[in-house]
């Protein structure tokens, strides 16, 4: 028997869309008196019964808080059951439509048949697609986390295995795209080689059996190609969201059947729980962001409870207007993941994640990693790939796993802000600890310190940030003091470390000449660094770091608002 969906001669023929309405209208009893609302319409390609009911079952949740119908494809009732689902949604106010595609790739035919279907059907309400699953992270974290249960890999061949293709263009397209999320979730496995196959639907003119002997042959040929592995298997995983009317009536259970004596296919699903957060996080992605619904996560390194404390009491006034919770860590997976469930909980629909670091790159690629901005956001991409090293601390003297941690799957979009640098508010923060310190400006040298990295080339530009705030300092009041000195002590890194605090004593030993005073202030977070250990035995005033201070909290304010501001761009773009 056949377990594809057959060919027909005609576009408008080939599909029948069966939406799926909610059990009750009860669910919408909060969102039916709007006038203006977002609905959704899920889109994906019929697989069989049970196939059918882990999509169903990824749905209905979905569909308790959002105004949404699911569309399968079959046969030739297209248009028909389309219009019906169009006017379902509409006859909830719906006034736009987001199509969430629940495709591996938009080069799938049927992905293109419904596409094109929507566009030239639909006058009920403005219609924006998101981008398919297959673009999604979860998408890769699903095959991710397959491949980083799998041992002794830099032995094996790797062959992951599609379905859906009807000619050689769509065959060339799905196979770009499944290549392009294995090696986004490979990266950091090292596998001896890694493939693509990507299985044809059985045409309407073809037989059963001459189609599964074309799947044999296909199989057989690609994995024979595959470099040979003395006592090891190659090994197979099929990814698709493919055929399954039952148990033994699936693409998994047929390919067992197909392949060789040569490979193994390991038992892999795509959750249908992953499908629900999916579903979650594209509507969320596309919805306005009120203020009361966003949540931020303040992220900065963390130390012990008076630290710590600084910022809770810096933020403390923006408590009310936003959702707020804390992850104090240098990117620890466990502290992000439950500072995002707990902004879950709480009702939010966004995750502004603010780096309350010196540097906008300090720890990025991390947190990129974690959430998936590194799969999904250009910008993000393109910073990571600019950046030189990890983080704007470098290694911060800790080690690191050899293989990628996992990502975390969150319904809550993302979105990067932060890294004050050499912000105005900073700069004006810290004048402010200047003049707290301040008797006789013209005695007194001031001595900005801060972290520094373990790489030159990013120290160097830290030291050109406080520069520039010395700068700013001059030009708004402080024209009259002595001197101004900027200084990194490169703190986690000893053999750089040590000119740089025989640099920083002699400033201090050279503002104290004829009764000169030395005013040092931390360029940090909160708080102090090292100062009172490297420079010991030395008089100086001494001064604190960014936070708590109202300047702080506005800075905040600001990153919290831009992060807003980036995800209304990102729906309207």
């Amino acid at each position: 028997m056949s377990f594809g969906i057959r060919t027909v001669k005609t576009v408008m023929s080939l599909y029948l869309l069966v939406f799926v309405l909610p059990s009750t209208g009860e669910a919408y009893a909060t969102n039916t008196e709007s006038t203006d609302q977002t609905g959704f319409l899920v889109i994906t390609a019929d697989r069989g019964f049970v196939g059918n009911e882990e999509i169903r079952e990824a749905f209905l949740p979905f569909s308790v808080n959002h105004p949404a119908a699911l569309v399968f494809v079959t046969d030739e009732r297209t248009q028909q059951t389309l219009q019906s689902a169009l006017a379902s949604l509409h006859s909830r106010n719906v006034s736009r439509i987001v199509v969430l595609p629940l495709f591996i790739s938009a080069a799938e035919p049927h992905y293109q048949l419904i596409y094109q279907l929507i566009t030239q059907k639909n006058k009920i309400a403005p219609t924006i697609f998101a981008q398919p699953y297959g673009e999604s992270y979860f998408a890769v974290e699903a095959l991710a986390a397959w491949l980083r249960t799998m041992e002794h890999t830099a032995r094996q061949n790797l062959l992951v295995v599609g379905f859906g293709a009807q000619n050689d263009k769509d065959r060339r397209a799905m196979y770009n795209d499944w290549m392009r999320i294995i090696k986004q979730a490979s990266a950091g496995i090292n596998f001896r080689s890694i493939n693509a196959l990507i299985l044809p639907e059985r045409s309407e003119n073809e037989s059963p059996e001459g189609y599964m002997n074309s799947i044999k042959r296909k199989l057989s040929n690609v994995l024979t190609s595959l470099p040979a592995i003395k006592n090891s298997k190659n090994q197979v995983i099929l990814f698709a969201l493919g055929p399954k009317h039952d148990s033994m009536m699936s693409l998994d259970a047929r390919l067992k059947q197909l392949l060789p004596q040569n490979a193994v296919l390991n038992n892999f699903g795509i959750e249908p729980q992953q499908l629900t957060m999916w579903m979650k996080r594209e509507a969320n992605r596309h919805l306005p962001l009120a203020a009361e619904d966003t949540g931020v996560i303040l992220f900065a390194h963390g130390s012990d409870f008076h630290w710590n404390e600084n910022l809770r009491t810096a933020v403390h006034p923006l408590m009310d207007r936003y959702k707020i919770e804390f992850a104090f860590s240098m990117a620890d997976p466990l502290t992000i993941e439950h500072a995002l469930h707990k902004l879950e909980q709480r009702g939010a629909k966004a995750a502004i994640i603010v780096s309350a670091f010196a540097t906008k790159n300090s720890f990025r690629k991390e947190i990129a990693h974690l959430v998936g901005m590194d799969i999904e956001d250009p910008e993000t991409k393109q910073a990571i790939a600019n950046s030189k090293t990890q983080n704007g601390h470098g290694k911060h003297g800790h080690g690191e796993s050899s293989k990628p941690v996992p990502r975390i799957l969150t319904s809550l979009p993302a979105i990067w802000t932060g890294g004050y640098e050499d912000s105005p508010l900073f700069a004006k923060a810290l004048f402010d600890r200047v003049l707290a310190l301040s008797k006789d400006p013209s005695k007194e040298t001031v001595i900005l310190t801060a972290h520094g990295a373990q790489d030159d080339q990013h120290n160097d530009k830290w030291l050109q940030n406080l520069e520039n705030i010395t700068h700013q300092i001059r030009s708004n009041g402080g024209e009259n003091f002595k001197a101004f000195k900027v200084a990194t002590w490169r703190e986690d890194w000893p053999k750089k470390r040590a000119p740089w605090v025989k640099k920083t004593r002699a400033m201090v030993t050279e503002a104290n000449k004829q009764g000169g005073t030395a005013i040092v202030i931390p360029a940090r977070t909160t708080s102090t660094g090292p100062e009172k250990k490297f420079l010991e035995g030395l008089k100086f005033e001494l001064g604190e770091g960014f936070a708590p201070h109202p300047l702080f909290t506005q800075w905040v304010d600001e990153q919290i608002q831009q992060g807003i501001k980036q995800h209304e761009e990102a729906i309207n773009n």
